[in-house]
């Protein structure tokens, strides 16, 4: 109970028990008011840190998957070239990857999203290994015509699709990343058929590196995007 500036010069006039009480009164009513503004700010950082903690699964569950397709890419291959007996197997965790990113896709943008980005994903996953093939048997034309045809129905539909999805992802900064990663993954495979596998090794570390900020910058995207979606 909040006392006006009128009622505490009458205060003198009332008796030594309503005093009391009106103290009483006033004090109680500080102490919730108090209480009730920190309750408020208390709400308000936790809400805070929900946000950003759920701003934050979210890139780390983005740049996992991304690093996870980097590993499966640079294992199929590799394991494809060689000849090793778990290179099925490895392609079938890889195309997997491939639809579990689809997914988050499709869990922000719709189910339209998801099967357009499946589409084109493994579009490019199955010409890597075409690159690859081509390189291993020297192809210079082989290995040119799967680069040719990532970029022309893989990185600049994808880069495309994604800016008109979302306002803050430029269409021609995402295409640049993907560009540039499908150089890498190109460089990787071309280390390992010259088998220099410490180059490799480097190559593959700089690309999981170039991949992280990919998918970070996909992730702070959709954040700014959907800020409602992050809120506690």
């Amino acid at each position: 109970m909040k006392v006006s500036k009128n009622e505490q010069g009458n205060v003198g006039l009332i008796a030594v028990m309503l005093v009391v009480g009106l103290v009483i009164g006033f004090s109680v009513g500080r102490v919730m008011e108090n209480n009730k503004k920190t309750d408020t700010k208390a709400a308000s950082a936790s809400s805070s840190v929900t946000s950003a903690t759920k701003a934050a699964d979210l890139r780390s569950d983005l740049v996992t998957l991304g690093l996870e397709h980097m590993t499966l890419t640079a294992s199929a291959v590799d394991q494809t070239l060689d000849g090793s007996p778990g290179a099925g197997e490895t392609a079938k965790e890889l195309y997997k990857n491939g639809t579990d990113i689809g997914a988050a896709v499709g869990s922000v943008y719709g189910k339209d999203a998801e099967s357009t980005f499946n589409s084109v994903w493994k579009l490019h996953l199955d010409q890597f290994v075409a690159y690859a093939v081509a390189d291993s048997k020297g192809d210079a034309a082989g290995k040119q015509a799967a680069l040719t045809s990532i970029d022309t129905n893989y990185t600049k539909p994808l880069a495309a699709y994604l800016a008109k999805a979302n306002p803050n992802l430029p269409e021609k900064t995402l295409y640049s990343l993907l560009a540039d990663h499908v150089t890498q993954t190109a460089g990787v495979i071309d280390d390992h058929v010259n088998k220099d596998y410490a180059k490799e090794n480097a190559d593959l570390t700089a690309a999981n590196k170039h991949i992280e900020g990919i998918f970070s910058a996909l992730a702070g995207g959709i954040v700014a995007q959907f800020p409602s979606k992050f809120q506690g």
